[in-house]
């Protein structure tokens, strides 16, 4: 985990640049690989603190201590203090980044998945939706969607094999702009795209599966850009 106070220390000395985005990251209710850490111990400018479950990550105002939150849990049912919390941060115009399995989220609040990360991976029929479908530890191919290849999100980002898992019957918001899409059968068309929060930047991102995508230099450059994006980094 990077501490905070050293890298504040080191930009006050001039060792560094801007100062790091304070990125707050969820985890709980799903495994994912150790690598998941490596990875974000690879992102650049960017001081990171891991909290576990709702209860611990929501207990306090996020607004005034971070920059970014990026979810990487797969929890469905929410509680009133974390929908408040939520909300203040998004009202508040920060970043959220939902990551591979966190399309699961928070189904008993359409709001999330309908006005704020613009998707959903339905696990059992819901809403008047079937279930969603996946298919772990397959190929394949992820690249621009027409137009986008000059996005911020996307620079030094080319098209990605990748070894993950595909998702397919998902429910997508119209106002949702894909950057990243697959002609993969199994999986929909849309990979990365950018909710319809007015406020907040939020971007959903479906890769994070495997060990081997974590790994990926593109997938790390991806998740690198989105941080510095949806914090207003960058235009």
């Amino acid at each position: 985990m990077k501490r905070w106070a050293l890298l504040v220390a080191l930009t006050a000395a001039g060792c560094l640049g801007a100062a790091p985005v304070k990125m707050l990251v969820v985890t709980g209710r799903h495994a994912y690989p150790a690598s998941f850490f490596t990875m974000l111990d690879s992102l650049p400018e960017v001081s990171w603190i891991h909290l576990h479950g709702h209860a611990e990550a929501f207990a306090r105002p996020l607004e005034d201590r971070y920059d970014v939150l990026l979810l990487h849990d797969m929890e469905e049912i929410t509680t009133e203090q974390t929908r408040a919390r939520l909300q203040a941060f998004l009202n508040a115009g920060k970043g959220v980044i939902s990551l591979h399995h966190a399309i699961v989220d928070y189904t008993d609040w359409p709001y999330w998945y309908q006005e704020v990360t613009g998707g959903k991976f339905f696990t059992k029929p819901a809403e008047g939706h079937p279930a969603s479908r996946y298919h772990e530890d397959v190929k394949f191919l992820v690249k621009p969607a027409p137009g986008k290849a000059g996005h911020p999100l996307l620079k030094g980002v080319g098209p990605i094999e990748v070894y993950d898992e595909a998702y397919s019957g998902m429910v997508f918001s119209p106002k949702i702009e894909v950057l990243m899409e697959t002609d993969f059968a199994e999986n929909d068309r849309p990979v990365v795209y950018i909710g319809p929060h007015a406020k907040a930047r939020v971007v959903y991102i479906q890769l994070g599966h495997s060990d081997h995508t974590m790994h990926q230099p593109e997938f790390r450059k991806l998740v690198g850009n989105t941080v510095h994006w949806v914090a207003r980094q960058t235009n």
